[in-house]
């Protein structure tokens, strides 16, 4: 009997002990699947950033196994990407003439954050026919001819801030202007509310899966997602994130109605023509996925992609106040923004940041595996006032 209550009571700890890891495995199975496969590449080797010339090679064996008779020329590196190599590029056909300018954005081998470019591309396509985006061209989903996967779209003129306007990396630092915002905010509001109005139930998304309605998933799957990420990636413990990710699990919150949710809705992810002040793309769909609309909302209201008026006040997306902004919103959706869901979907934001910054950048700059290591380096310097940030919130206040 002795024995037999022994051996019951080892069995009991291994199941706690499978409910409890569960989490790192509960989430979407396409990004499930993303982490894991870069856990296992992690720490077999370096990133060297790519050349032009062995781009244009690569794009031209890319192009022939798509059948397109022209080629690649004046192959050249785009800035910003601190999670993803950007190359412009003109097709030109035989007679040597310019047909079409290209966008290439292409996967190192870590960044600040993992996500697929075949699901990126995928909803791209579908949500273009609602808000403006660059439309794909090519996508080479398993890198089978880049080397590494890729996504090739079409050129859209426009800038993510004004011509004589200053602005730190990502879009941190924007400033719009008074007369700029009067025109944009509105169409920054209506893309938004368009991108959770879309009816994904007969769109072509393979690579996605939706939340129960009614339940905690959406909560649970964004979380267990960035604590998988910060558990795999970290370099230093961190009390804080810890804590944190502590706070989120007790607290998650039931979503009722899941929508397609953009997933980095901000400042510097939009451009704009700067005569017109038509907005012509929305930019950066790799974090896109289907949740709680909570979400996009808390992510626009991030201290780190708003600047402040005379009055100390932020402006979202450097163009309106919070309150403003979800007044609207609330006015045009007819969705009740609830405060607490709100203020959790802030610290999972803030975590978030925390996280990529903290412990997927940091490894990614000392491992070498980025094509910006000294970037990401100082990127990480960002984690002092994201800490500030979600301290503040879990203590109450607001962002």
């Amino acid at each position: 009997m002795k024995i037999f209550r022994e051996e019951f009571a080892v069995a009991q700890m291994e199941t706690i002990r499978e409910t409890v890891l569960d989490w790192r495995k509960d989430m979407e199975p396409h990004l499930l699947g993303l982490l894991e496969a870069k856990q296992a590449r992690q720490g077999k080797g370096s990133y060297k950033p790519r050349e032009a010339q062995d781009v244009a090679e690569r794009l031209g064996r890319l192009l022939g196994a798509h059948g397109v008779s022209g080629h690649a020329h004046n192959v050249r590196r785009m800035g910003g990407g601190a999670s993803k190599e950007q190359f412009l590029f003109d097709l030109v056909d035989s007679s040597g003439a310019t047909t079409e300018k290209l966008v290439l954005r292409m996967d190192p081998l870590e960044g600040i954050v993992e996500t697929s470019r075949a699901r990126e591309a995928e909803v791209i396509a579908m949500i273009g026919a609602v808000v403006p985006v660059p439309s794909i061209a090519f996508v080479d989903a398993d890198g089978r001819h880049m080397g590494q996967p890729a996504m090739i779209t079409r050129f859209v003129r426009g800038d993510t801030k004004p011509r004589d306007a200053v602005a730190g990396p990502s879009g941190v630092g924007i400033i719009i202007g008074e007369q700029a915002s009067a025109v944009l905010m509105p169409q920054y509001i209506n893309n938004l509310v368009a991108i959770h109005g879309f009816d994904f139930s007969g769109a072509t998304l393979p690579t996605y899966a939706v939340p129960q309605a009614g339940t905690t998933q959406a909560a649970l799957w964004q979380l267990n997602f960035w604590e998988r990420v910060l558990e795999d990636d970290r370099i230093d413990a961190s009390p804080l994130l810890t804590y944190a990710a502590c706070w989120l699990r007790e607290r998650a919150p039931v979503c009722a109605t899941p929508v397609l949710l953009h997933g980095d809705y901000r400042l510097g992810n939009f451009m704009f023509d700067e005569d017109s002040l038509e907005m012509t793309a929305i930019l950066d769909w790799e974090l896109a996925h289907i949740g709680d609309f909570h979400e996009d909302i808390a992510y626009s209201l991030e201290p780190l992609f708003c600047s402040r008026n005379e009055a100390g006040q932020p402006l979202v997306a450097s163009m309106m106040p919070v309150q403003a902004f979800l007044d609207v919103y609330a006015k045009h959706t007819g969705r009740e923004i609830d405060p607490v869901v709100l203020h959790w979907y802030h610290v999972l934001n803030s975590f978030k940041l925390s996280v990529m910054n903290f412990a997927s950048g940091v490894r990614a700059a000392r491992d070498g595996t980025n094509h910006q290591s000294a970037f990401l380096g100082y990127l990480a310097a960002c984690h002092v006032g994201l800490s500030g940030t979600l301290c503040r919130l879990l203590e109450g206040e607001g962002a």
